[in-house]
């Protein structure tokens, strides 16, 4: 391919919400599938591992470079920095909220599909391919919220039928975990 023949990004000094909003979503879209395709030629037991181990790792590095920074077993604390990132990067709907909280938990409802489920869903991946990859996923927020002192429950998915949200609820942590 020529250089006049590859795509060009059209790239400018500003750009509007809805237009990050698609950059965002189209590449954690991308990121399922690299979750995906691994997950389609690994031997299912080493995947079941090896996934977890390196997404949970990816979590504590999240945590270490400073995301959620000041919310170390603090619940309300955490759950205020999910909502005023993913407001953004983890679904295709706006309206990320605290639902539910007290001093000792706090329940973050991340409103629409998922833009992880919808990138499986676009690869043909089954139902519960699609419901076991985002469990899967899932060890990423375990390892964020556990690096600061907290843990981190996902009470319902939007990979699971019938559940339109995610709702991730962050409490104190009661014992540290290690994958």
């Amino acid at each position: 391919m020529s250089n006049e023949e590859r795509v060009q990004y059209n790239k400018k000094d500003n750009y509007t919400y809805d237009e990050v909003r698609q950059m965002i979503e189209s590449a954690l879209e991308d990121r399922a599938r690299y979750l995906g395709f691994f997950y389609k030629v690994m031997p299912r037991e080493l995947f079941d591992l090896y996934a977890k181990k390196a997404l949970y790792a990816y979590g504590e590095h999240k945590a270490a470079s400073g995301c959620g920074a000041g919310s170390d077993g603090n619940p309300k604390g955490m759950a205020e920095f999910l909502v005023s990132c993913n407001g953004v990067s983890n679904t295709l709907a706006v309206g990320n909220c605290i639902c539910d909280e007290t001093d000792e938990y706090a329940t973050v409802r991340m409103a629409g599909k998922c833009a992880l489920v919808q990138g499986w869903e676009n690869m043909g991946l089954e139902p519960e391919e699609v419901e076991y990859l985002c469990d899967i996923a899932s060890y990423g927020d375990y390892g964020h919220a556990n690096a600061l002192d907290l843990q981190g429950t996902w009470l319902c998915t939007s990979a699971k039928k019938g559940c339109e949200y995610c709702d991730f609820r962050i409490e104190k942590l009661k014992e540290k975990t290690i994958v």
